[in-house]
């Protein structure tokens, strides 16, 4: 039964979730509101799934309730930055929202697989934020030059690129700790009576040591 959906709990760990990935642009001036907004969409959905006599378990609620939650994540990213004034971020969001929720929500109960899904929202979602900025341009709430920005920007599209940025940080870093590490064990096997030795051995093992508590922190918070 999806009654026994601890939506509450699954909401908390999906912001916890979007907190470690939220941009740093985001976060920079946004970070609590936006927060909010995940936390308040996500719990929204997965209590309406909880109680939705057609969807027919735990996993199934939670798989439906995390891809409302993450696509709030980005359009809200994309509605911030192309700097869509605040007061209509609330009710844009809400069709969004209720987009994902019908079609996700009518895939699960046809039995779609989850490709099929996913490709769906996609689709219905983009079409409905675009028609939701069109309307603010057309009723002169938002200019030409916001409206173009607002539906070429895409932070779905986005972050694939910046965790590719990440990984190459972080094999650079890998790379350089390797020579580091072959550097000072070359000292201690060809130039063991160096004066400094003590010192250099020193310095190495906390260098060292705070590339393996980064490399696990990048490793835990890019998943």
């Amino acid at each position: 039964m999806t009654s026994t959906f601890d939506y509450k709990g699954f909401a908390q760990n999906l912001t916890k979730q979007a907190e470690e990935i939220i941009p740093n642009d985001i976060a920079l001036q946004h970070k609590k509101e936006f927060l909010d907004r995940i936390y308040n969409f996500t719990y929204i959905a997965g209590e309406a799934f909880s109680k939705d006599d057609n969807i027919d378990s735990v996993d199934t609620a939670k798989m439906l309730t995390q891809i409302i939650s993450e696509w709030t994540f980005h359009k809200y990213i994309d509605l911030l930055r192309s700097n869509i004034p605040s007061m209509y971020h609330e009710s844009i969001l809400q069709k969004l929202a209720y987009v994902a929720y019908e079609m996700a929500r009518e895939a699960a109960i046809g039995k779609l697989s989850q490709d099929e899904m996913l490709k769906l929202v996609e689709v219905q979602l983009n079409k409905a934020y675009e028609k939701s900025c069109k309307q603010l341009l057309d009723n002169k709430q938002i200019t030409q030059e916001i409206y173009n920005k607002a539906v070429t920007l895409s932070n779905v599209d986005m972050m694939p690129k910046a965790s590719e940025t990440k990984r190459f940080k972080t094999f650079y870093y890998t790379v350089s700790a390797l020579f580091f590490a072959l550097f000072v064990a070359g000292m201690n096997v060809f130039w063991y009576e160096y004066s400094h030795l003590d010192i250099l051995n020193t310095v190495a093992l906390v260098v060292l040591s705070m590339y393996m508590g980064f490399y696990i922190g990048v490793k835990n918070f890019s998943k």
